[in-house]
């Protein structure tokens, strides 16, 4: 039914990271959109420190304060993870869903935003979703541009280039912090400037110039700290930047974890799924299989 629904247009959404079918769904049924910003970031008090917190590898180093997450420490997972499967190849564009009515959050406290090139229209905004010109937030409204371009974009890039991203955020407290994600590998922009703006509110300017020297991607993020150590955030979709003859390489450590992931549904399920559910284990852990072989 996911086929055929991909197949006549539909965008299928991971939800959650870490349920146990999640990383097996990924290169099985290809889903188009990941959310960055879950169900389980809260305005309210953080609730779920202990899902599939056993399932957290060592190497993102979260925090997890006697082996619980952190409100930081879940949307650390999340963003990792995120990141490992864009190391992978996997476009998958950031999105973001409340449960509104299940979880006891606001309708719309965690949402995504897409650019669009005319009149808002449904199937012009899906469309802007599907290519990745958005931004998912749960507080501060993040505008950033790569080579003049917006989120979502490829770029022709000659080995050695450069290229600049820059942007704005516009946030109701000050931030604490606008980061960019390169291939997965978090570096500051210049502290943010935390302007006034009249009647309220911030705005903050980032640039920065990036040398790529292999096929990558980029990102944007931004933090607001609030009192107790709570953070809201946004988050741009990728930018993506390709070098011929010079492929994106996922990363050993995080290949090794999809790879575990897979083994141990497996080990768990033989004997409880059906043979056709097994099968797409299999198939996940052949193509994970396979990535280690380009791993670096």
């Amino acid at each position: 039914m996911a086929r055929a629904a991909t197949a006549e247009g539909a965008l299928i959404d991971l939800e959650k990271h870490c349920w146990p079918w999640s990383l097996m769904l990924v290169p099985v049924l290809q889903p188009r959109l990941y959310e960055l910003a879950n169900n389980h970031i809260w305005r309210t008090q953080f609730g779920f420190r202990d899902w599939y917190a056993d399932t957290a590898p060592a190497y993102m180093q979260l925090d997890m304060p006697a082996g619980l997450f952190s409100e930081w420490g879940w949307i650390d997972f999340g963003l990792q993870t995120y990141y490992a499967l864009l190391n992978c190849g996997f476009r998958l564009q950031p999105t973001a869903g409340t449960a509104a009515g299940v979880h006891p959050v606001p309708l719309g406290f965690g949402r995504v935003y897409v650019q669009l090139e005319g009149p808002l229209e449904p199937h012009a905004w899906l469309e802007g979703l599907r290519r990745g010109r958005s931004f998912v937030t749960t507080g501060p409204m993040l505008l950033a541009r790569c080579g003049g371009e917006p989120p979502g974009s490829t770029l022709q890039i000659e080995r050695g280039a450069s290229v600049r991203i820059s942007g704005e955020v516009y946030s109701s407290q000050q931030l604490e912090r606008i980061e960019f994600v390169h291939n997965g590998r978090v570096q500051r922009f210049a502290p943010p400037a935390n302007e006034p703006r009249q009647p309220a509110g911030y705005v903050s300017r980032f640039e920065a110039d990036v040398t790529i020297e292999r096929t990558s991607w980029l990102a944007v993020r931004a933090f607001e700290g609030r009192e107790g150590g709570r953070w809201r955030f946004a988050h741009t979709a990728p930018f993506y930047l390709e070098v011929a003859g010079h492929p994106l390489r996922p990363r050993r450590m995080e290949v090794e974890y999809l790879v575990a992931r897979i083994r141990q549904e497996l080990r768990r399920n033989e004997g409880v799924l059906s043979a056709a559910a097994l099968a797409e284990y299999r198939q996940a852990l052949a193509a994970y299989e396979k990535l280690l072989e380009e791993a670096e």
